[in-house]
């Protein structure tokens, strides 16, 4: 049982690897392939579960790798394009990577202890049932949080906060509710159509602003790190924490809430923080499972298909399920810091021999991104995916935060909520 064990995690990140890489997989596509798995051939559930959260796990440290060299983000890594490539431009992509790796790592260290502290908060004191109540009020809250950190620049800046905040909000809910009844997918039918919002948003825009952009040779140093450090990726790891409980908030939430937290110009703070915000995350997806039984994310849901969930009622002994997938995800976090710095070396090497050609290689990536989006989402993924570019144009162009390009998650939640 050990071995199958070992052998069923090291899939898990060997799968992790290759969701984190290519652009327009999920761990979500991987979890219900092996769903199918699982009613095709009665695997061990638990092995499967395990595999599963390995998976979720190496995706959260490997997908940076993308953002930075391809301009490629998926919904959680959105927000560390600009700094990632800011970096990249400078000659310190791999240090972009060390960062956001490290900081994933320390999301694990910092999230283990407190899922204790969880457990007493939302079963032993009941706190769980205003949840659902409180959602609302911190999203308001954390647009008004934003539109604050713009007021200080002056008023100008935050009314065109305002605008964006309406324009990324209103297409964010359309692209949601938009029927695909009529939508031509050549594969990967019904995907999310986050992938071509989240690209054209965040993606894209910089590969367009990067045309006369020349890369240099890449450093391959590690950087130093320092105690505000560990601060910002405390700060990511409960902003992570906190919206792995909420229904219906996303990672991408958690980064807009430690952005509110950490200066505009602290590059390297910012992406400790979104580091460990997916990581953790991630990580609290799983304990809310075990604490309230409410799945947070579609291959967390696709976990308690397969496997008897326990509720974890004693503060001081968690379900035997549980810790194991509390070692699966030490196991994993362990791996993916060491393949992911392996892998951001390489690529760093890579892409540092592009030199001028980078407005070239910039353009044919702006293609194959369109390619992956029409292959996965279909005409009406591509048709977003250039309304989305559009809108990812503003904030730059206007001089303000693309933080506010998050409202195309928040307003729509919010929204549903109200």
């Amino acid at each position: 049982m050990l071995l199958l064990y070992i052998l069923f995690v090291l899939i898990g990140v060997g799968l992790g690897i290759i969701t984190g890489l290519m652009p327009g997989l999920h761990v979500n596509n991987v979890a219900a392939i092996i769903l199918c798995i699982y009613a095709s051939f009665h695997t061990n559930p638990l092995l499967l579960a395990n595999l599963i959260v390995a998976n979720m796990i190496t995706h959260t440290f490997v997908d940076f790798i993308p953002s930075t060299f391809l301009g490629a983000p998926n919904e959680d890594t959105s927000l560390s394009v600009l700094p990632m490539h800011r970096l990249l431009l400078q000659g310190d992509g791999f240090k972009a990577i060390y960062i956001s790796t490290y900081g994933s790592l320390l999301a694990t260290i910092f999230a283990l202890p407190l899922i204790p502290l969880f457990q007493i908060a939302l079963v032993n004191m009941n706190l769980a049932k205003y949840l659902y109540f409180y959602t609302p009020l911190l999203l308001l809250l954390i647009i008004l949080g934003l539109l604050y950190m713009e007021s200080k620049k002056n008023l100008k800046s935050m009314l065109l906060s305002i605008l964006v905040i309406t324009i990324s909000g209103t297409f964010g809910y359309i692209a949601l509710h938009f029927p695909l009844n009529h939508n031509y997918v050549i594969f990967g039918k019904g995907m999310s159509i986050l992938f071509p919002i989240f690209t054209g948003l965040f993606g894209i825009p910089v590969l367009l602003l990067s045309q006369n952009t020349i890369v240099p040779k890449q450093r391959i140093v590690k950087p130093k790190i320092e105690r505000k450090h560990y601060i910002s990726s405390l700060v990511g790891t409960l902003s992570g924490s906190l919206v792995g409980f909420l229904p219906g908030v996303t990672s991408g939430v958690a980064a807009a809430i430690s952005r509110i937290f950490i200066k505009e110009d602290d590059t390297e703070d910012f992406l400790y923080a979104l580091g460990s915000v997916n990581t953790a995350n991630y990580i609290f997806n799983l304990t809310a499972l075990f604490l309230i039984l409410r799945p947070r994310s579609a291959a967390v849901n696709i976990i308690t298909q397969m496997l008897n969930i326990p509720v974890w009622f004693n503060t001081k002994f968690p379900p035997s399920s549980f810790l194991l997938i509390l070692l699966t995800v030490a196991i994993a976090s362990l791996l993916s810091f060491f393949i992911t710095i392996l892998l951001g070396k390489w690529f760093a090497k890579g892409i540092g021999k592009i030199g001028k050609r980078y407005g070239l290689i910039s353009r044919i990536l702006i293609i194959i991104l369109f390619a992956i989006i029409f292959i996965f989402t279909g005409i009406i993924g591509v048709a977003f995916g250039i309304v989305a570019t559009l809108i990812g144009l503003l904030p730059p162009k206007l001089g303000i935060m693309r933080v506010h390009l998050m409202s195309v998650i928040i307003i729509p939640v919010l929204i549903a909520y109200l």
